[in-house]
């Protein structure tokens, strides 16, 4: 667990700093810190002017040596919090976030004789969107990884289950009463298979960027040097950086991508809080026990209560990262005209968004390392339910043209106690021939599972 700062956290305002600090790792606060806002922007910066200086027309003016480069990019790999604060103090004095990273590569090139002609380079026919734009899609495309292998976990640890109870029959619940068995197993592969569908649309989902200037068309490009095709070059610039370009935009990236994006996590979280809830009213069915653990305390007042704490925490966290998600995905595909800064301020909570997720998943990890299936409760209520056999007895009814047969067995069934022996009188009475009558005699409930264990270990 990483050491938090009791001073710092139980101060905090945000649940993600104070109360879940201790539950979010290093590399999340690494890509979504201010910090790492601030790192990103400084790698876009340095990469858009050593591609700069390889371009024809820029590399004679602009030369740049081996030596030169590795002292560039040493700016960025030994970049610190202390760097970090001294940008921060600049833009303190300028008020410009983004500017304030030039001006701090601007002081670095004057420290090196031989770089400080050069610094004219730096922040060259950009605009502060087009550097703002591409470091939060690298932010994402790292979040996105992150979020992937977390979820790859999860999905693994729900076809365990898969596996181990793909032959455990259990009466399933429409409308929250009895109905036509399942298997336990089978029920888990539902959500699995939405899970691994998900993750997959949103690992093949392409991220978008621009770097095209002030209103998207090149226009200090191409007016300095008309000779470079810049709409080509930009395109291999963001390749090279991993990046689709998206080649129409005004001063803004539209970012339509990543509100499809973010509703690829509102989709992935959907299915989290159905599971969650699921696995409660399992609890609450007594169908799922849960370890007792000793030094935890259920109740204030009853002793006794053992809680399904972390699927109700992953579900609260969820409710909050869907919303955050749909307040975000709508507010970033809009833009005055050409450019206004009401996207900007949104955007710096998209790390909330992987933080929430990040504790909800781990919180339904940890709640499926407590419980297991508690056997005889579920057997007891499939074994007693002989009424769910209502509807094969229908059904072979229909298939030898006995007329009104659904309107027979709802006389016969609905709204009353149904145990074997009552069922036997049902059959006897069915009118179906002696070889019909016989396999409804020898079905039991549990037998009663159609393909739920072929479904359950059917690859996908």
């Amino acid at each position: 667990m990483k050491k938090i700062n009791n001073d710092f956290t139980i101060k905090a305002i945000s649940p993600i700093d104070g109360r879940y600090s201790s539950q979010i790792n290093e590399e999340i606060n690494n890509i979504n810190s201010e910090y790492g806002l601030i790192k990103k922007r400084l790698f876009v910066e340095i990469e858009w002017l050593l591609f700069l200086a390889s371009l024809p027309g820029i590399k004679n003016k602009f030369s740049i040596n081996k030596v030169e480069k590795n002292f560039i990019k040493n700016i960025y790999s030994k970049f610190s919090i202390k760097d970090a604060l001294k940008i921060k103090s600049i833009e303190e004095r300028i008020n410009h976030d983004v500017k304030s990273i030039e001006y701090y590569l601007i002081e670095k090139f004057d420290s090196n004789k031989s770089l400080k002609n050069k610094k004219e380079l730096i922040h060259f026919c950009a605009t502060s969107e087009d550097i703002n734009n591409i470091s939060y899609a690298l932010m994402f495309k790292e979040n996105k990884i992150l979020l992937i292998n977390e979820l790859n976990k999860l999905i693994k640890e729900i076809n365990f289950l898969v596996k181990k109870y793909s032959n455990t029959p259990m009466l399933s619940r429409t409308h929250g009463q009895k109905a036509s068995p399942t298997t336990f197993g089978k029920e888990m592969k539902v959500f699995s298979s939405r899970l691994k569908k998900q993750m997959e649309n949103i690992d093949k989902r392409k991220i978008y960027a621009k770097m095209n200037g002030a209103v998207g068309n090149y226009n200090a490009h191409n007016f300095v040097l008309p000779n470079i095709k810049w709409d080509q070059e930009t395109k291999k610039f963001l390749k090279k950086i991993g990046l689709y370009q998206n080649e129409y935009t005004t001063q803004i990236e539209n970012h339509d991508w990543l509100a499809e994006s973010l509703n690829d996590i509102i989709i992935i979280s959907g299915i989290l809080l159905d599971f969650s809830k699921d696995i409660w009213i399992y609890i609450m069915l007594d169908y799922i026990k849960q370890k007792n653990i000793s030094s935890e305390v259920g109740s204030s007042t009853m002793p006794h209560k053992v809680n399904p704490i972390n699927f109700e925490n992953a579900e609260g966290n969820l409710e909050i990262l869907i919303g955050i998600c749909q307040t975000v995905s709508k507010k970033i595909i809009s833009s005055r005209l050409q450019r206004d800064l009401s996207d900007s301020t949104v955007l710096r909570n998209i790390g909330l968004i992987f933080a929430y997720y990040h504790i909800s998943v781990t919180s339904i990890q940890k709640g499926m390392k407590k419980i297991d299936l508690n056997l005889d409760k579920i057997n007891y209520d499939i074994d007693s339910s002989w009424e769910i056999l209502a509807e094969p007895i229908q059904t072979i009814m229909r298939y030898y043209k006995i007329p009104n047969s659904y309107d027979l067995i709802k006389k016969a069934t609905r709204g009353k106690p149904i145990d074997q022996n009552s069922l036997i009188k049902i059959i006897e009475n069915s009118g179906l021939e002696n070889i019909a009558k016989e396999k409804l005699l020898k079905l039991k409930p549990r037998d009663y599972i159609g393909l739920a264990k072929k479904l359950a270990l059917k690859k996908l």
